[in-house]
């Protein structure tokens, strides 16, 4: 619940309505929007549908994102180095090696300014 949120205890009454398992399934049947719940990843619905079981297993490995100002720095390279990569305008690993360059110069000039 957000920290500007007006009415908390109402928020987060909402929340809970909402994330319940029958108006979870039924958001997803109308939207496609992948349940955010782990008990929804071995109902047959979730587990048939090949892009909504990879985001289960692709989030079963997954590990939070740092929720750190440096992280704001590392956006514009990787987004750039995904671009150059994709389109065939430069290698994967020369446009990643040039990102991390980037991000640390970055992250190094930030810090700096910082102090």
């Amino acid at each position: 619940v957000s920290t500007w949120s007006k009415d908390k205890a109402l928020a987060q009454q909402f929340i809970e309505f909402i994330n319940q398992p029958q108006y979870v399934k039924a958001r997803y049947v109308a939207t496609g929007e992948i349940p955010p719940l782990k008990a929804m990843i071995d109902d047959p619905l979730i587990k048939n549908d090949e892009k909504a079981s990879a985001v289960a297993v692709q989030s079963a490995r997954a590990t939070a994102m740092p929720g750190i100002p440096e992280m704001g720095e590392v956006w514009g390279p990787a987004n750039a180095a995904l671009e150059l990569s994709l389109t065939g305008k430069q290698e994967p690993k020369a446009a990643l090696d040039n990102a991390e360059k980037q991000i640390k110069m970055q992250i190094e000039a930030m810090q700096a300014s910082n102090q």
